[in-house]
C-alpha cells in the first residue's frame, strides 16, 4: 500500500504568530515504525493534532491512505488509532466502562464490543481491575490501557504521542514490548512522537528530528548516528606510558588527556583511532582499552543544539 501517512509542506502558524510547524514533510509506510523526536515545544504534538484533524493547517496538506483529509475528513476516524500524551479517565466510569465508552466512540460495532473489551483488559493486564475507577490505576497501567484501546480498533494506522511519559522503567519496558509486538503481528503504520532518545532508537525504523517546527534530519537510527562529524573516543592503560606520547605526536588526535596511568584520546575518524592503537601495540602492551564510537544519543543531542543555535 505504500505511505499510509504523508504530509506535504505542512505548516501551522498560530494566531499569536508562532510558527509551530514549518513545511513539514513526512512519510509513514505500511509495516514500519517512524519516530518524531525533539525537545518540548518543538512542534511534535501540533503535527500530530493536524494529522488527527484536530487542528487545521495554515498551509500544506495531509494524506491518509493516499487521500487528502481536507476533502475526506472521515478517513481519519475510520483508519487511525490514537494514544494521547495526557492520561485520561472519567471519574464516574470503571475501567471496563471506560473501554466500552472509548470503543463505542471510535465506531466499534455493538456485536464486536464485548469481545474487544475483554481483549483490551487481557492485553493491558487489567482483568483484575475492570471494576475499579480509572483514577485508581497507576500511571503505568493507565498507559497500557490507553495503548491497548488504540490498538483494539485494528486500524491500519496507530499514532502514539509520548506513549511512556512520566511512567517508571518497568512500565515503560512493558509498553515498548507491546509496541514491538504489533510490528511482528501485522502491517500497521505506527507514528511515535517522543523526546525519549532510547525509546525512539529502540522502536523506530526511521526517525525525523524536529527543532522549532522544522525537520532538521531524517533517517534510520543508524544513519542518524553518522550525520554529525563527532570524534571517536578511547580510554586505555598502556604497560609503558612513556611510549604513548611519541606515537600521539604523529597521530594528530582531536584531544588528549592523561590521568595517572589512564589515557583519554579522541580522533576524528574510527580508522585513525584503530591505526593509532595498532601502532601503540607495536611498542607496548595495552592492559585496558575502551572504544566509544559516535552514538545515536550523542548525535541527536548535537543535532538539537545545532538546530536551536541556527534559528
Amino acid at each position: 500500500m505504500g505511505a499510509l501517512i504523508k504530509t506535504v509542506d505542512l505548516t501551522k502558524v498560530y494566531p499569536n504568530g508562532i510558527k509551530a510547524n514549518d513545511a513539514i514533510n513526512i512519510l509513514v509506510e505500511e509495516g514500519e515504525i517512524v519516530g518524531i523526536i525533539g525537545p518540548n515545544g518543538a512542534g511534535k504534538t501540533t503535527l500530530i493534532r493536524q494529522i488527527l484533524g484536530l487542528l487545521r493547517p495554515t498551509e500544506g496538506r495531509i494524506e491518509i491512505l493516499g487521500e487528502d483529509i481536507s476533502k475526506r475528513p472521515s478517513i481519519i476516524k475510520d483508519n487511525i488509532g490514537y494514544c494521547p500524551q495526557s492520561i485520561l479517565y472519567f471519574p464516574s466510569l470503571t475501567v471496563k466502562e471506560t473501554i466500552e465508552f472509548a470503543l463505542k466512540f471510535k465506531g466499534v460495532k455493538k456485536e464486536e464490543l464485548s469481545q474487544k473489551v475483554d481483549k483490551v483488559l487481557k492485553e493491558s493486564g487489567l482483568e483484575g481491575f475492570k471494576n475499579y475507577a480509572g483514577y485508581m490505576l497507576s500511571s503505568g497501567l493507565m498507559r497500557m490501557l490507553l495503548l491497548n484501546i488504540a490498538i483494539a480498533r485494528e486500524a491500519p494506522i496507530l499514532i502514539l504521542d509520548e506513549p511512556t511519559a512520566m511512567i517508571d522503567i518497568i512500565s515503560k519496558t512493558q509498553v515498548w514490548e507491546r509496541i514491538s509486538q504489533l510490528k511482528s503481528e501485522n502491517k500497521r503504520a505506527i507514528l511515535i512522537a517522543s523526546h525519549d532518545m532510547n525509546e525512539i532508537k529502540s522502536l523506530c525504523d526511521r526517525v525525523y528530528v524536529i527543532v522549532k517546527g522544522k525537520i532538521i534530519a531524517e533517517g534510520s537510527p543508524e544513519e542518524i548516528s553518522t550525520l554529525m562529524k563527532m570524534p571517536v573516543e578511547m580510554t586505555f592503560i598502556p604497560l609503558d606510558g612513556e611510549k604513548v606520547e611519541s606515537i600521539l605526536e604523529f597521530s594528530h588526535p582531536v584531544s588528549f588527556t592523561k590521568h595517572g596511568s589512564v589515557f583519554d584520546v579522541s580522533f576524528e575518524e574510527l580508522d585513525k583511532g584503530i591505526e593509532f592503537i595498532n601502532k601503540l601495540k607495536e611498542v607496548t602492551e595495552i592492559k585496558y582499552l575502551e572504544l566509544e564510537s559516535p552514538s545515536f544519543e550523542k548525535t541527536i543531542l548535537k543535532l538539537l543544539k545545532e538546530g536551536d543555535k541556527n534559528e
